[in-house]
């Protein structure tokens, strides 16, 4: 999330790879800035390839580094910290940061040392020591009258004036000190300033909340996706076992009956060994008279069995098929359709997307006469956010359906 931290001048001209001021500081398209050497530098040590630190997935070749353009906004601002803080060294020793100025000794700021060194003759006894702080702006000579200082602000004009300038050439023009426009300007840019602060921290949050909605939609999805494909595997799982099950029971089940109709055929059939043996036996012994004795026992076997095979009519078996599995193909792709991750269309109501804009300077919104639903409210919504980068607060009078 966005935060109020400020960013010292040091934080935004050091290089995070050699922790020195940028030298040829050079723009790459993650928006991340280092120094030309120092991206050159880690390519060389990484087989020509140059990777961003920061892992934002950022790479290119050593070769296309010189093309990379150069950060002019980083270069300029490192110059300028580089000018005032030669600005606010000792002028005397030229060494130290310098913590003293002195109410005579014009354009000259003092460390320490330097003060105690400069000032210790007597003819400097009357000499005040001032904080930094306390030593007042630089005298601007004007170039009309270099005896006097630029000390106005001629507002019909539009530029600075000294004393004579405004006792001669811009006679009766409104003007006001410097020193008040200097205090205006500041006020006016730190406001500016804090706007635009306050606008794009509200924007960085408001891209936070959408990151987290994106977050906390694409988990709802991916829950109820694998909830969903689990009950479907659930329920095919368990379709899948009653459907074996069913084929196996009725596999037993006409099994059965064919076992339970060979049965008494192979009882019969033992007998009818039996018989043949018996049979076997009387041919044997070369008896035609027993054998003709057994001749009636043999016809009343034929002719009981006989009607036994008679009344044990041959099964038949019942042909079974797989009931819709022909529809595997089109329930395939409705299974395939189930569940597509698709846009879903911004809602809009052109009317009151018109009566907002037309009334957005406003201080009421006044849509009671109009029959809200909740997709409309978030229209509203999303313009009072707006609004409120925009400093216009509107009061909402609704109703609601």
């Amino acid at each position: 999330m966005a935060t109020n931290k400020s960013i010292t001048v040091e934080e935004l001209t050091t290089c995070t790879i050699c922790r020195e001021s940028f030298k040829d500081p050079r723009l790459l398209p993650c928006s991340h800035t280092y120094c030309r050497q120092c991206i050159e530098r880690m390519a060389s040590e990484n087989k020509d390839q140059f990777e961003c630190p920061l892992r934002d997935g950022f790479v290119t070749m050593k070769k296309n580094i010189r093309s990379l353009p150069l950060n002019k906004a980083i270069r300029d601002l490192v110059e300028l910290h580089a000018s005032i803080e030669e600005l606010n060294r000792c002028t005397n020793c030229r060494m130290v940061k310098a913590k003293y100025a002195c109410n005579k000794c014009e354009n000259e700021n003092f460390c320490s040392s330097c003060y105690e060194t400069v000032h210790t003759p007597p003819v400097m006894q009357k000499h005040q020591r001032l904080s930094k702080d306390e030593k007042p702006p630089e005298a601007i000579p004007c170039i009309i009258h270099p005896k006097k200082s630029l000390e106005y602000w001629c507002l019909i004009c539009s530029k600075l004036i000294c004393i004579d300038c405004l006792l001669f050439q811009h006679k009766d023009h409104n003007y006001i000190l410097l020193d008040d426009v200097i205090q205006g300007f500041k006020t006016k840019i730190n406001i500016n300033l804090q706007s635009i602060q306050s606008s794009l921290h509200y924007k960085i949050n408001q891209a936070d909340i959408l990151l987290n909605i994106i977050d906390n939609n694409s988990k709802s999805s991916r829950q109820k996706m694998i909830e969903t494909m689990a009950e479907i595997r659930r329920i095919i799982d368990e379709h899948e076992k009653d459907m074996l099950q069913n084929i196996l029971n009725t596999e037993k089940e006409q099994k059965k009956r064919i076992e339970d109709y060979k049965i008494p055929l192979t009882n019969e059939l033992q007998r009818l060994n039996m018989q043949k043996i018996f049979f076997e036996m009387f041919s044997s012994i070369k008896n035609h008279t027993k054998l003709l004795e057994a001749k009636e026992g043999f016809d009343d076997y034929v002719n009981e069995t006989n009607e036994k095979l008679k009344l044990l009519p041959m099964p038949t078996i019942t042909e079974y098929f797989l009931e819709g599995i022909h529809k595997f193909p089109s329930l395939k792709e409705k299974i395939l359709q189930c569940g597509r991750y698709v846009e879903v269309l911004r809602y809009h109501n052109p009317q009151l997307e018109e009566f907002i804009t037309d009334n957005r300077t406003n201080p009421e919104l006044d849509l009671k006469l109009r029959r809200l639903t909740d997709a409309d409210m978030k229209i509203v919504a999303n313009a009072l956010r707006k609004s409120t980068v925009q400093k216009h607060f509107i009061k909402v009078i609704a109703f609601r359906e």
